[in-house]
């Protein structure tokens, strides 16, 4: 078990950033970020968000439960109930994940 006074595994290049380790700093994600996120995980670029590419943005967000954030996101933001984010409802969509909290480490 490595604790603070240990030295950095072998795994571990001295050299990269996270050589400090445990030591780090979060700091709360953009709303920039979120939206570029969301964009990003559009993989059929067809200007909508489906419950699969949700789940992968919210995976990629850090989410522990990124199926169910994805459901949550999906009951929330999804006004028509088509089971999709649509460019009407992206600005909710990005709101409420901006109220979940995420970090950036």
């Amino acid at each position: 078990m490595l604790g603070y006074g240990s030295s950095v595994p072998k795994c571990v290049d001295k050299y990269c950033q996270r050589s400090t380790w445990p030591k780090h700093a979060s700091v709360p994600i953009t709303e920039a970020q979120v939206r570029g996120i969301f964009i990003r995980y559009d993989t059929n670029k067809d200007g909508l968000l489906s419950k699969d590419e949700l789940k992968k943005a919210f995976a990629c967000l850090g989410s522990r439960l990124p199926g169910v954030r994805a459901w949550l996101a999906l009951q929330h933001a999804d006004a028509n109930g088509d089971g999709f984010i649509n460019e009407a409802e992206f600005d909710k969509l990005v709101k409420y994940t901006l109220t979940r909290g995420y970090k950036i480490n």
